[in-house]
């Protein structure tokens, strides 16, 4: 449907500001607190620029899922060089879809977000089944989780 210049703008913003913090080889736990408030506005303008009531209903209702949040990060050590890459590949998507959305390609917009959404579930992945090194901390409430089967 398109989506306000306006608004247009400000994820670009958010999105440069992701870049000037990448631009570290490894970011510590204040970058990656600066990291996670805009990547959690960036989502916040998309779910904007949908201008869908449906749609805004259905990502509250996901957002309020554990580590499903664009905030919920899963990443045992956030300030590891291979956290960070993980980041820059999710700054890629966040890129490509922006640029999805202003030229018009809302399928292909939706497509990079079904991809962008499988970090999440990747990070969950490897921080449930990863061995803790002694340099990451062991993550809270890990064992609360329940696996099916």
């Amino acid at each position: 449907r398109g989506a306000a210049p306006v608004v247009l703008r400000e994820a670009r913003g958010c999105l440069q500001r992701i870049d000037e913090l990448l631009r570290e080889p490894a970011l510590d736990d204040a970058a990656f607190s600066r990291y996670v408030t805009h990547n959690e506005r960036f989502h916040a303008l998309l779910c904007e620029m949908a201008g869908s009531p449906v749609i805004a209903q259905q990502l509250e209702r996901v957002i309020n899922l554990p580590f499903a949040s664009p905030s919920g990060f899963v990443i045992v050590q956030a300030n590891s060089p291979a956290a960070r890459d993980m980041l820059v590949i999710a700054q890629d998507q966040h890129l490509q879809v922006l640029d999805a959305i202003e030229s018009g390609e809302g399928s292909r917009a939706e497509a990079l977000m079904r991809e962008h959404s499988r970090i999440a579930r990747r990070n969950l992945r490897e921080a449930l089944h990863g061995a803790p090194t002694e340099q990451q901390r062991p993550l809270p409430g890990v064992q609360l989780i329940r696996r099916r089967g």
